[in-house]
């Protein structure tokens, strides 16, 4: 590596003459912005007649703008500075930790695949036309869970939630002067943002909200299937299934978002009792939301019977948990004495090693999710079902009921709202409740005020027709 044996600054400081070790001739080294530098050779090894062609070197270099270093930054370097700036902003309070977290999911599971796809692996490989397949490439991508759920195309929703994030990337990437505004081409969005979202997620209205609690209530009876659950007692399948129930129940009543679901734990909720205006008490549930979500914290009123049966439901499992784990350690103690403990481990996912024993389960804390499963085993003890299981029970529930709808978890949000504004409550309070805008219920929730206002709008107050109006229509009531 060359290094410099001569600097001598010149031009009141814009600008160095320098000569290199493994160079004859003197160069001048201008300063540009930032730490970078323009260098040119002054084509002589006399120091005074380099300083005479300094001025007309540095004239001629500052007629070319600075040669951006986009050529060597890569795709990825650069996205993780922009999921750096937008950490910071979190940390600063700007943003919320989970609005975070949402960029870095969207930019490394699909951006920069979409990008290495379409030979984006340098800033300077991105032109005009680069990401204007991205809504179609993932309307029509094949996508396959791990219960071997398979669907094709990404929700509208999620793409478009995807090319904002795009958008807003590319344009940190103009403001700091690493990509030319032009090369910013159109990316066309899946479907108008007020259009998609209550076809995506469906309400349920009445009739097909009581369809669906039919089948819902009969499905921890319902386990003639239960040879598949050959290792599993009767008494486990029907926790488990009622679990599920009480899942379904706690979505609806709470009007949570899924994500939001996973993140609550037993310290999050209380319950009180309050009279309402007939004087009878009614039991009444608080839930905070944790910072970390989409919508950042909120404290959400729901019905306190409801939570009550989940946060009961939740101590019998731990306590049924707990007696398959005294029969299976006595187990292992008398009939399994012999075995190696490579065996056991293999047998038993939540043997203790040392003692050769699985260890029982504490009863619930102010830190277990309250959608805990205690017979998860392994790493997974104290987590929740995986949601694909959760989607696989949901989907068994709706093809016994044969909606024409394509209903979604976010469908039991949608129809929580919905009753609610059946019911003509404010729509500041459910808003508020539900941790969104009053425009976005009003955008998103337009036909249900068609619903409410139906008498007047199915029929005229009066049919004051012109003589031609009568003309036309009296032949039509007429018989042939």
């Amino acid at each position: 590596m060359a290094t410099i044996t001569f600097k001598e600054p010149t031009l009141n400081g814009a600008a160095d003459i320098v000569k290199y070790s493994n160079r004859d001739c003197y160069y001048l080294r201008v300063k540009r912005e930032g730490k970078r530098y323009t260098m040119t050779s002054l084509k002589t090894q006399d120091l005074d007649v380099a300083r005479k062609n300094s001025i007309d070197s540095y004239l001629e270099i500052m007629k070319d703008p600075p040669k951006r270093r986009t050529n060597k930054l890569s795709f990825i370097k650069a996205c993780e500075d922009y999921l750096e700036h937008k950490h910071q902003q979190a940390h600063r309070k700007q943003i919320t930790a989970g609005s975070a977290s949402s960029y870095e999911q969207r930019i490394y599971q699909r951006i920069i695949p979409f990008a290495k796809f379409v030979g984006v692996n340098l800033v300077s490989d991105i032109k005009e036309d680069c990401f204007s397949s991205y809504r179609d490439y993932f309307l029509d991508v094949k996508t396959k869970g791990k219960w071997n759920s398979s669907a094709t195309g990404l929700s509208p929703s999620t793409i478009n939630s995807d090319i904002c994030t795009l958008k807003e990337l590319l344009k940190f990437l103009v403001k700091k002067k690493l990509l030319d505004f032009n090369n910013i081409g159109e990316i066309p969005r899946a479907r108008d943002r007020t259009n998609y979202r209550e076809e995506s997620n469906p309400a349920f209205f009445p009739a097909e909200w009581r369809k669906m609690c039919d089948v819902l209530y009969q499905f921890d009876q319902n386990i003639k299937d239960l040879g598949k659950y050959h290792h599993q007692s009767d008494e486990e399948v029907k926790w488990k299934r009622r679990w599920f129930i009480n899942y379904i129940r706690f979505m609806y009543q709470s009007g949570t978002r899924p994500h939001e679901c996973t993140k609550i734990r037993l310290g999050d909720c209380r319950l009180t009792e309050l009279k309402d205006d007939d004087g009878k008490l009614k039991k009444y549930g608080f839930v905070h939301i944790r910072p970390d979500t989409k919508r950042g914290k909120r404290d959400l009123v729901m019905n306190g019977n409801t939570l009550q049966k989940v946060q009961y439901h939740l101590k019998k499992g731990i306590k049924m948990r707990n007696e398959q784990i005294k029969e299976s350690n006595k187990k292992i103690k008398e009939e399994y004495a012999s075995r190696d403990v490579q065996w056991l481990k293999r047998r038993y996912a939540d043997l203790d090693v040392d003692d050769r024993q699985i260890p029982l389960m504490e009863d619930a804390n102010h830190d277990d999710l309250l959608m805990m499963n205690p017979f998860l085993k392994g790493d997974r003890r104290r987590m929740m079902y995986h949601s694909e299981h959760i989607r696989k029970w949901w989907n068994q529930i709706l093809e016994q009921c044969d909606f024409n709808e394509r209903y979604t978890l976010y469908s039991l949000r949608s129809t929580h709202i919905t009753f609610n504004l059946l019911q003509k409550r404010p729509i500041k309070m459910i808003a508020d409740n539900c941790g969104t805008s009053q425009a976005e219920i009003e955008r998103t929730y337009q036909r249900v005020n068609n619903i409410l206002n139906m008498k007047d709008l199915g029929f005229f107050k009066s049919t004051n027709l012109a003589m031609d109006d009568e003309l036309i229509i009296e032949p039509l009531l007429k018989p042939e």
